[in-house]
């Protein structure tokens, strides 16, 4: 479920900060969502926190690259895109592990 909460939002935040850009390249910015996501979405590793750590910045390569070159929003969009989007997974990770720990559940 939060797979799905955040490629949405990676759209969201595009068609918020960009001036357009998401109604001429639904494809692309699906695309680079999903590359996005799965980056973020995959870490494995002995240390989470530095697994986690590593996913965010090649999530946010991925994504300022993508969004730069490949779906052409400038880069101050870009950047402001690509930290909302690892905020609000970070956040929305954060919320939800304490929601599940509260209620004594171990992985989520």
């Amino acid at each position: 479920m939060l797979f799905l909460l955040s490629l949405a939002s990676f759209y969201v935040f595009v068609s918020i900060f960009s001036d357009g850009a998401e109604s001429e390249a639904r494809w692309k910015i699906f695309a680079v969502s999903l590359v996005a996501t799965m980056l973020l979405y995959s870490p494995a590793g002995k240390s989470p926190l530095l697994s986690f750590a590593i996913a965010c910045l090649a999530a946010a390569v991925v994504s300022l690259v993508g969004l730069i070159f490949w779906i052409k929003v400038t880069k101050l969009q870009a950047l402001k895109i690509t930290g909302s989007y690892i905020g609000f997974v970070f956040g929305s990770s954060l919320v939800i592990g304490l929601i599940f720990r509260a209620f004594g559940v171990r992985s989520a």
